[in-house]
């Protein structure tokens, strides 16, 4: 053994002393530093440039990723490294010389790739530099992330030797140095394109997502980005050290052909199959069974252990589809939750990952929008994922995914304050695979609106029940005034046009004292004339009893605000803003609107709290009899409330039942049907579910560059770094010339 590494390090010094001293060496590495020049000109555009996000992930993701020319570039490099190693001395005569040395075929290739992997780790040293401009321009006081920083330098030098054990056995196999470059070049672009295949197919993750696995397993591309990011994981570690050794047992074998008998030569060629065979067992058994190192400062690669509960728990198939926004200053948080998705797919079983642009959101655009409580065209510029899991769905928006630091310049673009991704996914999974079932009971028999039936003119809830149903939720009818079934766990009064007896009204109420939930709106088809603006009769519920012991109230005042007044619907308010914080509003103030149809006034007292409000112009109006309303001192005093919860939190006043009738959500204006599925969850205590995931700050590295300054940037690393590599090689050829 000690004679072999003896050997094998007389090769490897040999090879690169002589690889030194050649002229070529300066000529590719000025290549190689013009390809990362132009990768590290595309970083500096992405970090300075101030119309959108800087990237959320590790300072060198950007570079390593690179583009496909950048890429093509690179493996032109490995080829010309790789090429001259065994042709070169084939051609003059060295490698005879060099085995009648007693140097076995086997310790010469090793020993010659070691050489030029050495070669083109030197290369990259230069490129140290980038570190530098990052630290004199950078804007922000983030620290620096050594280890992904380290270990994204580290990937991309091992993915290079695994690269060069092929193109040294083309170089092997060929008998002209030209021949070997042609044959390694095409070697490596085949196996670099074959992870490129799935962003040419975007539907092969779902079709075919078998094939899909396959491929991003083989990914060269993939697996830098990985290392850059942080993280040795063991499917990076089997693709590179599976190529390595592939790579180097064929340039064995073809080492050997034409000096070894026919048999031998054969049973190498052989070994290499099943070199190749053994390489592809481990590189499976790596993707099923992933084990990963995460070297980043702040874990950011590593799941939480509440994610991986809730993922192993799953009890079906989920499908996460990511669909990825118009506007181009969003894709940084995409591109996160492409990458976390892609984390938990790993760790629940039959997860698929699939991204689509707008156009191609499953169902379509118009059906997830409808879902998300969101206009269709917010949707497509601001993008969302959609959650499926055993036929029900959840859409996770940007404000779920994100929050955004407050910006005092609006033309500035908006910075991410924390990263709340792996917390909304593994949330929706957890809400979609509930055990615990919900049943919402509908009460009959007042002239409500109806839930199961959709009526010609849309005055029913048969919205409401699909979104309720879609959220796992049972929707039945009741009947009173037998007692409530303890099944029903939250009771929904649906716009009555007849007054509830005493009885009935006592029904409810035992089954609030019994710990379970009530909502009640009021039915604004009771006021006389609401389709023209005027108001002349408010009918009472027969329910003011229950909820005045929770301290709500539906006063006969109706709620005027011209500031929210909708032109085409006299008498309804849009609603953008007034939503209390709660956790029944999350994700709504600011982003989802809801049409209230001539909403009843709600008033809360003695801990009963406002959920939903008009603006501070608004007011309750008393008199139902003067058209158009103008305030007066006998109106309620805005802003008014349009619906509250009660001091028990377990009784919902809402101030109009047609808010959630199917005409008004039909337009897809409103979110209003979210909004009380949101309230139906909460009363029924089945709003949480138990993951509680921190938040991630990132760490947005930003430069602050004029454009002179970004120009000389880009020129000094794709001309000025190489040029110098180039000048500094001229001037060491020289000295050494005059020395010999």
């Amino acid at each position: 053994m000690k004679s072999i590494l003896g050997t094998l390090y007389w090769v490897f010094r040999r090879e690169l002393a002589a690889t030194l001293r050649a002229p070529i060496l300066f000529l590719v590495g000025g290549v190689f530093l013009v390809v990362q020049g132009i990768a590290f000109a595309g970083l500096v555009n992405a970090l300075s440039d101030v119309r959108r996000a800087a990237p959320l992930g590790a300072l060198l993701e950007g570079q390593l990723a690179g583009t496909l020319l950048t890429w093509v570039m690179g493996l032109v490099v490995l080829t010309l490294l790789g090429m001259r190693t065994v042709a070169e001395d084939k051609r003059s005569g060295a490698w005879e010389l060099l085995l009648t040395a007693q140097v076995g075929e086997g310790v010469a290739v090793v020993g010659k790739w070691l050489a030029a992997v050495a070669v083109y780790a030197i290369l990259w040293l230069p490129t140290l530099a980038y570190l530098g401009v990052v630290a004199v321009f950078r804007t922000d006081s983030g620290g620096w992330d050594f280890g992904a920083i380290v270990c994204g330098y580290g990937g991309a030098i091992a993915i290079g030797a695994a690269l060069l054990a092929w193109s040294v056995a083309a170089s092997a196999a060929a008998s002209s140095t030209l021949g070997a470059g042609g044959l390694g070049f095409g070697w490596a672009i085949g196996l670099f394109l074959a992870g490129e295949l799935p962003a040419l197919w975007p539907e092969l993750p779902v079709e075919h997502p078998t094939v899909a696995a396959a491929l991003h397993a083989v990914s060269i591309r993939e697996a830098a980005l990985a290392f850059a990011r942080g993280e040795v994981g063991t499917p990076q570690v089997a693709l590179v050290v599976g190529l390595a050794v592939t790579g180097l047992s064929l340039a064995m074998a073809f080492a050997c052909a034409g000096r070894r008998r026919r048999a031998e030569v054969r049973l190498r060629f052989g070994g290499t199959v099943a070199i190749a065979a053994i390489a592809t067992l481990v590189g499976v058994i790596a993707v099923e069974h992933p084990m990963r190192i995460d070297v980043s400062f702040d874990g950011r690669n590593t799941l939480d252990d509440q994610t991986r509960e809730v993922l192993e728990a799953l009890p079906g198939r989920a499908l996460v589809t990511i669909v990825r926004p118009t506007l181009a200053g969003l894709e940084p948080i995409y591109d996160e939750a492409t990458r976390v998705a892609e984390r938990m797919a790993e760790v629940a079983p039959g997860m698929r990952v699939h991204t689509v642009d707008p156009a191609d959101a499953p169902g379509g655009l118009a059906a997830v929008a409808r879902a998300a409580g969101l206009q269709q065209t917010d949707l497509a510029s601001s993008g969302a994922v959609v959650v499926d899991l055993d036929g029900k769905r959840r859409v996770v928006d940007l404000f779920e995914l994100a929050s955004f630091a407050a910006r005092t310049d609006v033309t500035q673009p908006a910075t991410v304050a924390a990263v709340t991704i792996e917390r909304s996914l593994a949330g929706a999974l957890a809400g979609l695979a509930s055990a615990r079932p919900v049943v919402a009971c509908a009460t009959t028999g007042h002239g409500e609106l109806p839930t199961a039936t959709r009526t010609a003119s849309g005055a029913d809830w048969s919205a409401v029940t699909e979104r309720l149903r879609a959220e796992g939720i049972t929707v039945e009818d009741l009947a009173l005034p037998q007692p409530i079934p303890p099944r029903c766990d939250v009771v929904l009064v649906a716009g009555p046009a007849q007054r509830f007896s005493p009885a009935e009204a006592l029904a409810l109420q035992a089954h609030v004292r019994a710990g379970r939930g009530l909502l009640v709106a009021a039915p604004s088809r009771a006021v006389q004339g609401a389709g023209d603006g005027t108001f002349t009769a408010i009918a009472p519920t027969g329910l003011e009893p229950v909820l005045a012991t929770d301290g709500l109230g539906l006063p006969p005042a109706v709620v005027v605000d011209p500031t929210l007044g909708i032109r085409e619907l006299p008498g309804a308010l849009f609603v953008v803003s007034g939503y209390v914080e709660h956790p029944i509003n999350a994700g709504f103030a600011g982003a989802r609107g809801t049409i209230w149809y001539v909403p009843h006034a709600v008033t809360a007292a003695g801990g009963a709290t406002p959920l939903v409000v008009a603006s501070p112009a608004s007011w309750g109006e008393t008199d139902l009899v003067t058209s158009p309303p103008t305030k007066s001192g006998d109106d309620l005093a805005g802003p008014v409330a349009l619906a509250a919860l009660g001091s028990t939190r377990r009784v919902i006043a809402v101030g109009s039942a047609e808010t959630f009738a199917t005409a008004t959500l039909t337009g897809g204006a409103s979110a209003a049907d979210l909004w009380l599925a949101r309230a139906v969850r909460y009363l029924a205590g089945a709003t949480g579910t138990g993951v509680d995931v921190a938040a991630r700050k990132p760490h947005q590295v930003r430069l602050l560059l004029t454009p002179s300054q970004r120009t000389a940037i880009v020129a000094f690393c794709v001309g000025g770094i190489p040029l110098l590599w180039a000048v500094g090689g001229a001037l060491l050829l020289h000295l050494r010339r005059r020395r010999s």
